[in-house]
């Protein structure tokens, strides 16, 4: 992906989460238990300062991360105006990333990867993922872009599954996914002591296939696997998202 794609599917996304913010914050998110949408945009937007003003001074705000930092009362927006607020951190956050190239060193929040692609990669993610949420709260969802989708699969595995949890998912058996609309497929065997992940074409224990968005909307726990057209042991494709949850 390249900073201009990320950058146009970050303001193609947080451009539609200020105009939902414009409508009824209570409305709740049908799959995220006592959330409701002024909840999910209040959430990105303390993301996007936190990571604006972090990449900014070149460390992290506060010493307890992104989660310590946002549960401060004193960093809480109004919530009667959510909107304004919303797309002036977006558009903060824009100016902090894409000021760089994606090759920059800058700080992340990643063991491995400390370049500013990082951070085009992962708020493009978080603002697409979050508007889908909120698009579902109203009813009416678009699905992701299936290039960005295979992208948000990637990063799924080789970001926060290999850096937060790589044990979660120990054990028995393999799970193969395959995009139907866009290059992208992949085998994920289950080992004593965590996963591999080969983005390659395989014969897992259960297949699940299904569009780009769909695979993703799966993997975050969005869609269960019977939105896709499944074969062999689904018990795995339970486990994949009782045990992989972010």
């Amino acid at each position: 992906m390249t900073p201009d794609f990320y950058r146009t599917a970050f303001n193609e996304s947080t451009t539609r989460i200020a105009e939902l913010a414009d409508e009824d914050h209570e409305v709740v998110i049908p799959h995220i238990p006592r959330w409701t949408t002024s909840n999910v945009i209040i959430h990105v937007g303390l993301v996007f300062s936190f990571v604006d003003q972090s990449i900014r001074q070149g460390a992290p705000v506060g010493q307890q991360g992104v989660a310590g930092w946002a549960n401060d009362p004193a960093n809480q927006p109004d919530t009667s105006d959510l909107s304004p607020w919303f797309q002036s951190v977006a558009d903060n956050l824009n100016d902090a990333i894409w000021m760089h190239q994606p090759d920059d060193q800058v700080w992340t929040s990643s063991q491995q990867m400390h370049t500013a692609n990082f951070w085009m990669r992962r708020m493009t993610q978080e603002a697409a993922m979050h508007r889908w949420d909120i698009e579902a709260a109203h009813g009416e969802t678009q699905p992701f872009n299936a290039e960005l989708a295979v992208d948000g699969i990637n990063e799924f595995y080789d970001f926060f599954i290999a850096e937060r949890l790589p044990k979660a998912f120990s054990g028995d058996g393999s799970v193969h996914l395959h995009a139907t609309d866009a290059e992208g497929e992949w085998m994920v065997t289950r080992k004593s002591d965590g996963i591999t992940v080969e983005k390659t074409h395989g014969k897992g224990d259960v297949a699940a296939r299904g569009s780009a968005s769909d695979l993703l909307l799966f993997v975050w726990n969005r869609k269960l696997h019977t939105a896709l057209e499944t074969f062999g042991n689904t018990e795995l494709l339970e486990e994949h998202q009782r045990l992989l949850q972010i």
